[in-house]
């Protein structure tokens, strides 16, 4: 695999990975096009490990808060590693599926037009998003953090959008857009730092990859990304998500048609 193409995939992966039109069906298309013959993980760890610093960089206030306040005693500390447990807890799903199911996953990254009928999944899921209901004043309860992991373990699959399926659940039970997404994207911290940990040994052992392009992967993912998620939050903002599914019914389309 070329530094050209390792550099285009990186801003493939930080333009697609937090907008709801699945980075994971986006890198399997463009490996396909691209001809690229199994690339291995090496290649897609290194460009999640970009996205994973954009998001370290635009939530870097929460981060910070939450750190700060989890050693805070009182009523406030205590809310404070609420949160975080609530985080925790949203991990453990996606990691239960990719722990059982990790080689049917993998498999399902070889075929294109799979990755095209998950696209039309997440159409229905923004399409959904118009008409989520919005209870004043609801908050993060365990019950509602749990649901919304196991919305992110659907997500393993190519095609689904994590983004999309995590926003969108967070909407439907009651969460504001910007209190949904903030949440989805801190949650993307230990999926993605996780998925790298889990797959170290790919990295070590994979298809050799030119140094310049993946550190170039990775410069480009980080800050394609970081742009994402600023226009993301915007978008939310303005109650136009759905807007979305336009594009992913298309991309979904021609990927099955054509394939």
């Amino acid at each position: 695999m070329d530094t050209l193409s390792t550099l285009l995939l990186g801003v493939l992966q930080g333009a697609t990975e937090f907008l709801p039109i699945s980075s994971s069906a986006h890198l399997v298309i463009a490996q396909t096009l691209l001809k690229i013959q199994h690339p291995g993980l090496m290649v897609e760890i290194v460009l999640h490990l970009g996205t994973l610093v954009s998001v370290l960089a635009y939530f870097r206030r929460d981060l910070w808060q939450l750190a700060q306040g989890s050693l805070l005693r009182g009523r406030v500390g205590a809310a404070v590693r609420r949160e975080v447990g609530y985080l925790g807890l949203a991990t453990v799903p996606a990691v239960v599926v990719a722990l059982a199911l990790g080689d049917k996953v993998e498999a399902a990254f070889e075929d294109v037009r799979f990755s095209g009928m998950m696209l039309l999944v997440t159409t229905a899921v923004l399409v959904l998003s118009r008409w989520a209901t919005r209870r004043e004043g609801a908050r993060l309860t365990w019950g509602i953090a749990l649901v919304i992991g196991l919305a992110q373990a659907l997500a393993i699959l190519p095609g689904i959008s994590r983004s999309g399926m995590t926003i969108v659940t967070g909407l439907w039970l009651g969460l504001k857009p910007e209190g949904a997404a903030r949440f989805s994207f801190l949650m993307a911290i230990p999926a993605i730092l996780g998925a790298g940990i889990f797959q170290l040994l790919d990295l070590i052992h994979g298809p050799t990859v030119p140094v310049t392009g993946l550190v170039l992967g990775f410069l480009a993912a980080a800050l394609v990304g970081y742009g994402m998620i600023a226009w993301l939050m915007d978008i939310l903002r303005r109650g136009r998500l759905h807007l979305f599914a336009g594009y992913t019914l298309l991309a979904g389309l021609m990927v099955i048609f054509w394939w």
